[in-house]
């Protein structure tokens, strides 16, 4: 990470930004008096209005960013430190599995040539693989289930956690492109339109 760097946009330098690679920044960390505890609102959310909660969610998510990566990051190192053989095993059994899926259902032509010359070692790859994934089957339940918990708490704190004016402004200045952030890049690529 480089040094503190002001926002694109000209406005006052935010101190607590950091800026990754390509005009991409990482926000400061929020207080935890701001973040969980004394001037935290939380209300249930409005699930007859998918609009505003959806609207909620992403507020939060782009505001409370650099927190939310902070905790994913140490439930996920606790997790680890208590089950590090699982989750060695269990993201083996996932790249494998992930990697001979790719290799048998590519229609890049060297595979396609490998698959159409040698459909027995084709078929064994795919049942070793198979049974491998079966056998690792509680460790790969443990890698997603430490990777699935500490989500699951943040989507809860985004939807239940009400937006101040901080994280409403802090929305508009990504949605019209003063700023670019990690999680807006992440939000782009699963397909939520931070900019609509």
């Amino acid at each position: 990470m480089s040094s503190p760097t002001s926002s694109s946009s000209g406005a006052s330098p935010d101190l607590g930004t950091f800026s990754i690679t390509n005009g991409v920044e990482l926000p400061q960390l929020r207080p935890l008096d701001d973040f969980l505890v004394d001037k935290a609102r939380y209300e249930s959310p409005p699930l007859n209005d998918v609009a505003r909660w959806n609207n909620r969610i992403i507020s939060n998510l782009l505001y409370y960013q650099t927190n939310y990566i902070a905790f994913f990051v140490a439930l996920f190192v606790i997790s680890s430190f208590f089950n590090a053989r699982d989750l060695v095993l269990g993201l083996t059994a996932v790249m494998v599995g992930g990697g001979v899926g790719y290799c048998i259902l590519s229609p890049n032509s060297m595979f396609v040539n490998t698959r159409r010359d040698h459909p027995l070692v084709c078929f064994g790859a795919v049942a070793i693989t198979v049974y491998y994934c079966f056998y690792m089957i509680s460790s790969v339940m443990v890698l997603a289930f430490s990777l699935l918990l500490p989500l699951f708490f943040v989507l809860v704190h985004a939807s239940t956690r009400l937006r101040n004016f901080r994280a409403k402004f802090n929305q508009q200045a990504e949605r019209l492109g003063l700023k670019q952030t990690v999680m807006g890049r992440i939000l782009d690529a699963l397909g939520c339109d931070v900019k609509a």
